[in-house]
């Protein structure tokens, strides 16, 4: 069976419709919203009733009912700029272009971003008769009532669910959360395995799917998962524990470790900390030139020259742009500091004492047991690709749910840093700068919902990890599949409203 793979499923010429009210690449708020107040029940529904509305005048198939319903939904702003003549020309040609459409449901979301605030409505729809969705996602105006600035986006998704009302550690969700799993195996083909645990007790753990392209290896809770992206929060636990020895500090230059840096200036003023945060300005050294060639990789110190012709993008401090080549760099440090080859150094100061031992960066060419090989879709199924890798410091290395949890839980009761250091890697580095995520030195940040949470992702060809970790509850997420399949990304965003609260 053929799995959803997600992409943007709009027409041209809606495409066109669409950007001409709402640039695709703009952000949502230009600027600073207040802090959104408290939001009732009865408000909540009334917002998302601005989406069922809008399905209504759209299969209506009249000009009239559209232009009231527009004057109703949309924002006295927008019903100014663009007009509501624009507003109903877009809406015809969405209709045109979807035709008439069945309406499952709609949902508000609030995201921030330091003091940035944009509020969103998803509505989700098909065609009639058709077997794929669309979510129309629309700009919400900042300020109460919330009605429709414009309608940004449309993207092609999975059956829409409703969520069950409970909290994540109720008997009745995590049976919901099973039966979704099923159904996303049975309609998806998904493989992979999740936990969820509330402090060290385990409320939910299962394996899905195959670890292979040929089916016969199924996935346990002891398959060992590419962590993509994952390692960098090793790179900088290692890294900080260096620091709490007085061994290196976060200020230190790259030029005080890369003495021959191609740009000795710029080397001058990029850090450490500079590199931990993603604002260090260093080039993306994974292109496709290095993608034909990273077969032949074994140890960190095989991808300085790759960094080094990455070159630089802006001067330290000044943005922030994700960059694996940083976490080469602070990978290589760890190994000038210590003396220590990098994987030698994880395993005897962060994987090893806390019992990981399904973790690290394996060789995959088959010689070590127990690996899901990453699968991407083509033609006829899911297919290997025949390159062996080897992880690095910026990502690459295998694990396990249950190793992730112990790493979570290590993190939480210091046994690996100080909690001061941990404030430090989990509080954000880059405030200030534009950026699509909060990031403190190799964690990524959230905060909605049940609270803050740190943890990190991995996306790559045939590989999707994501964890989080909130600190107020002590509840630990892991999720890892080794697909290039969006039913991961229904699966990963669903279970976090089931956590956050955040329906």
């Amino acid at each position: 069976m053929r799995p959803f793979r997600p992409s943007i499923a709009v027409p041209l010429a809606l495409a066109l419709a669409l950007a001409s009210l709402s640039p695709l690449g703009q952000a949502w708020n230009a600027g600073p919203a207040p802090v959104p107040e408290a939001m009732s029940e009865v408000d909540r529904l009334r917002i998302e009733g601005y989406g069922e509305a809008f399905v209504r005048a759209l299969n209506s198939g009249s000009e009239e009912a559209r232009r009231v319903a527009i004057r109703g939904i949309y924002s006295q702003a927008s019903l100014a700029d663009p007009g509501l003549e624009r507003i109903a020309a877009q809406m015809a040609r969405v209709s045109e272009d979807l035709g008439p459409v069945e309406y499952h449901h709609s949902e508000y979301e609030v995201f921030r971003r330091g003091t940035f605030v944009s509020h969103v409505l998803h509505t989700y729809v098909r065609r009639k008769g058709a077997k794929a969705w669309n979510d129309l996602q629309f700009r919400l105006e900042p300020q109460a009532p919330h009605r429709i600035n414009a309608l940004a986006f449309i993207a092609s998704v999975t059956e829409p669910v409703t969520l069950p009302n409970g909290p994540i550690t109720d008997p009745a969700t995590l049976e919901w959360l099973d039966s979704y799993i099923n159904k996303l195996c049975a309609q998806d083909d998904l493989s992979g395995s999740l936990l969820l645990a509330s402090g060290d007790r385990i409320l939910y753990e299962r394996a899905f799917g195959f670890a292979d392209a040929g089916r016969t290896a199924k996935a346990t809770p002891s398959t060992r998962f590419n962590l993509g992206s994952g390692d960098k929060m090793f790179t900088a636990v290692a890294v900080a524990q260096l620091a709490e020895k007085g061994r290196l500090s976060y200020r230190d230059s790259l030029s005080k470790y890369f003495p021959d840096f191609p740009d000795p200036v710029f080397a001058g003023k990029a850090t450490v900390a500079h590199l931990l945060s993603h604002t260090s300005g260093v080039g993306e050294y994974w292109t496709e030139e290095y993608e034909r060639e990273r077969g032949t990789i074994r140890d960190v110190g095989q991808m300085l020259p790759w960094v080094y012709k990455a070159g630089t993008d802006f001067e330290p401090g000044t943005a922030f742009r994700y960059s694996n080549s940083n976490f080469i760099l602070a990978g290589l440090i760890v190994e000038k500091v210590s003396g220590t080859d990098y994987y030698d150094y994880v395993h005897k100061n962060i994987t090893g004492p806390l019992g990981m031992n399904d973790t690290g960066s394996f060789v995959s060419d088959g010689s070590i047991p127990g690996l899901a090989q990453p699968l991407t879709w083509e033609k006829n199924g899911w297919h290997a690709p025949d390159r062996p890798f080897r992880g690095t410091s910026a990502g690459g290395g295998y694990s396990t749910p249950r190793d992730i949890l112990a790493f979570s839980r290590g993190l939480a009761a210091g046994r690996l840093v100080k909690p001061d250091t941990l404030y430090l890697l989990t509080t954000t580095q880059n405030g200030g700068l534009q950026a699509p995520m909060e990031y403190g030195y190799g964690f990524i940040l959230n905060e909605e919902g049940a609270g803050a949470s740190y943890g990190h992702g991995g996306t790559a060809r045939g590989i999707n990890f994501a964890f989080r970790y909130f600190p107020q509850t002590g509840l630990t997420f892991a999720l890892f599949s080794n697909q290039d399949n969006g039913a991961f990304d229904d699966l990963r965003r669903n279970v976090l409203k089931l956590i956050t609260g955040k329906r």
